[in-house]
């Protein structure tokens, strides 16, 4: 791991070059500058009256916003700010110098399928409290700046407040839903999802019961819908 920190008008950045986390499709590619990405981030926050404070970046991945234009999704954490309000992510255009928050906690990266390389990426929400969480996964691609959201899943678990470490009595059961999202081509320009959901419940998790569901969805315009009844 190598850490870079840059300080000034009481602003730390970090970036993260982690193994998948700060990635790009092209070796060619240019890479923002720091000066550039932190000014653009500081002023593209949608809550002007909160001083952002330090900002660590800790990842950021290219992609197309346009026809032949490619910007970056920068997910960030700000350690100055609440728990559920310190990870987010900004849509970055180098041809502006300009970046615009999204109500997302951070990317998860592009997801690769023929035809589609570097348009289509996996944003992440997320949210805890009370023993649980809560995460939504969105795959979503942009036109300048304008999100559109091809598919979005929820799940959630309570594994902080369950069997062993409920307050309870008798102790609650435990619960957990996981929701995967797989893109495969098909003939042509068509593009299918297969979304696979996890669900496992009971008094212990290592005597717990699960049951799996899948279905197939393809890409209809700017959604994803289920094929068949």
């Amino acid at each position: 791991m190598t850490l870079l920190q840059r300080c000034g008008s009481g602003v730390v950045l970090a970036l993260l070059l982690l193994s998948g986390a700060w990635c790009a499709p092209d070796s060619a590619t240019t890479w923002p500058s720091e000066n550039d990405l932190l000014a653009a981030v500081t002023k593209g926050v949608n809550d002007q009256s909160r001083p952002l404070g330090r900002i660590w970046i800790r990842g950021i991945h290219e992609i197309t916003v346009g026809k032949t234009e490619r910007g970056w999704l920068v997910s960030v954490w700000l350690p100055d700010q609440g728990r559920n309000f310190s990870a987010r992510t900004f849509l970055y255009r180098p041809n502006l110098k300009q970046a615009k928050e999204l109500n997302y906690s951070r990317s998860l990266g592009l997801v690769d399928v023929t035809g589609h390389y570097g348009q289509i990426a996996l944003l992440e929400g997320y949210e805890s409290g009370q023993g649980g969480e809560h995460i939504m996964n969105a795959l979503v691609r942009f036109t300048g700046w304008t999100l559109r959201e091809l598919h979005r899943v929820e799940f959630s678990n309570n594994l902080g407040a369950c069997g062993s470490s409920s307050s309870s009595n008798p102790p609650s059961e435990c619960e957990q839903t996981r929701v995967n999202l797989q893109l495969i081509p098909d003939q042509g320009d068509d593009l299918h999802l297969i979304e696979i959901t996890t669900h496992i419940f009971g008094a212990d998790l290592r005597t717990a019961s699960s049951e799996v569901i899948s279905r197939r969805l393809r890409l209809v315009g700017d959604r994803f819908k289920p094929i068949g009844p």
